[in-house]
């Protein structure tokens, strides 16, 4: 049984008790050694488990006792040769004790600030994973809300602006032709609103489809942009919690979205591989790169920082490194023992 557990279950009271009979234990030894054999250091433990596990102030009471104690003890066999003397040396050892005390009660200050330091960390972590969340499931509602609302109406008034070509064409009406770009534009209206769609909420986003996720986010940019962009998945990926995945599909999709807007890249791949005791998300481009190389730790990039953090709450590593006229490469290693774990088990 650890001390802590032994002292917790027990009220401030007893345990003043417990550390007062502790050094009235080391005061009856050192009544009964010689003066040569001084037992001061041994008055220590009592006082600071009195500071430690007792009310505030009690290590202070229990060091004056100690003094007292000590200088009971030895007073039948103190070898100084007046009274005063020794009484002199007794209020030393007081004071010896007293620093002992107040040691213990800043290191004990100290301890709680840390603790409580740990703590608020800790409540601001599970807020901000929360946040994040909520913030994801939110993402995914309006996803799903424009596939099976905006996206069905706009395939509605599609169908509509057909039968509306189709009767124009039937009899030979000029504005056929009005009523066809109409109809086209919808059809773009419509592609784009899926793309944006399975851009928010992945149609097939859980903890073990990641690789099908990224194979259709790769899809989709492909078709949205000139560059080529590859998708490759080495070793068995297997993500036990749907969270992480969602975690490491959104630094996939940031990291690509950055390749494709601001690099200039003709080459875009995306990997997901599985090494030794991690799996690893790669992004690579051909682009113009950055200026520094590696990448600042504190780049003002949103989305950078967001990728950043994304890996944070996951517990993995993630490093950037760009080169002018090189590309960039953004790497995110995550231990396998994290792929099965939520962000929340992670906390610092």
């Amino acid at each position: 049984m650890k001390l802590g557990e032994l002292f917790s279950g027990q009220s401030k009271t007893a345990i003043f008790i417990e550390c007062l009979l502790f050094a009235m234990a080391v005061g009856y030894i050192d009544f009964l050694t010689p003066w040569q054999w001084t037992m001061s250091v041994f008055y220590a433990p009592p006082i600071l488990l009195a500071v430690w596990y007792g009310p505030r102030k009690s290590g202070l009471v229990i060091a004056v006792l100690c003094a007292v104690i000590w200088y009971l003890a030895g007073l039948r066999q103190h070898p100084y040769l007046s009274l005063h003397a020794y009484v002199w040396v007794a209020f030393n050892r007081m004071v010896y004790f007293l620093f002992v005390a107040i040691g213990g009660m800043a290191l004990k200050t100290q301890r709680d600030e840390i603790r409580a330091r740990m703590e608020a960390m800790t409540r601001a972590r599970t807020l901000e994973q929360e946040i994040v969340r909520v913030a994801e499931r939110e993402q995914m509602r309006i996803g799903q809300d424009l596939h099976d609302g905006l996206c069905q109406d706009l395939a509605a008034i599609d169908c509509a602006a057909a039968c509306l070509k189709s009767d124009l064409e039937g009899r030979e009406i000029p504005e056929a032709a009005a009523a066809g770009t109409i109809q086209k534009l919808l059809q773009d209206a419509i592609v784009e609103a899926r793309n944006l769609a399975r851009g928010i909420s992945p149609v097939h986003m859980d903890a073990e489809n990641l690789p099908a996720a990224l194979e259709d986010l790769v899809a989709s940019a492909n078709r949205a942009n000139p560059a080529t962009i590859t998708f490759d998945v080495h070793g068995e990926i297997t993500i036990g919690d749907t969270q992480t995945a969602i975690h490491l599909y959104r630094i996939a999709q940031e990291a690509l979205r950055n390749a494709v807007r601001h690099s200039g890249a003709n080459h875009v791949s995306v990997e997901l591989n599985e090494e030794g005791d991690h799996y690893t998300l790669v992004v690579r481009d051909d682009g113009r790169g950055f200026d520094d190389s590696p990448v600042s730790p504190t780049s003002t990039s949103m989305g950078l920082g967001t990728i950043r953090y994304r890996a944070r709450l996951l517990g993995a590593t993630c490093e950037i490194d760009s080169k002018p006229d090189l590309g960039t490469v953004v790497r995110c290693s995550l231990p396998l023992h994290h792929a099965s774990q939520s962000p929340l088990q992670h906390a610092v």
